[in-house]
């Protein structure tokens, strides 16, 4: 019987562990370029190291955005892939903030932006200052990874 309970239990260790090693990676960062009338554009990308499907909800300062209409993002892995950009004015040296929210369904309304149902499978909070000047060159909002789950 001890026996039985000892492989039991490494079984089950082990059926944890696959599970974890196959649940997929996801990476999210942010990449600030400047347009020609000075707006500062704030691009976010996601990719995966496994098949994925995500939507996804992006709020930054003044502005909540999502991918809406009912699809789901398909995330290839190896292929990085530009999710939504927003441009607004900002000034030199300006503290920023976004939060950046997936979800295993569509989010198909504004209500639902706004206060998505169920647990987030990730959620990916970017801090960082506008560029030093009007025509900083672009930077990259460091890229942060999750384990979706």
């Amino acid at each position: 019987m001890r026996r039985a309970l000892i492989v039991l239990s490494a079984l089950i260790l082990n059926a944890a562990l696959l599970e974890r090693a196959w649940a997929a990676q996801v990476c999210a960062w942010i990449v600030e370029s400047v347009e020609d009338d000075g707006t500062h554009k704030f691009d976010l990308n996601l990719s995966a190291d496994a098949p994925t499907s995500v939507s996804v909800r992006f709020q930054g300062p003044g502005f909540l955005s999502a991918a809406m209409g009912g699809d789901m993002i398909q995330l290839t892995p190896g292929e990085p892939k530009d999710i939504d950009d927003e441009g607004f004015d900002v000034s030199a040296g300006d503290a920023l903030m976004f939060d950046v929210r997936l979800y295993d369904h569509p989010l198909e309304s504004l209500e639902e932006l706004r206060s998505a149902a169920g647990t987030p499978l990730a959620g990916f909070g970017f801090h960082g200052k506008a560029g030093a000047d009007g025509r900083a060159p672009p930077a990259v909002l460091t890229k942060q990874c999750r384990t979706l789950g």
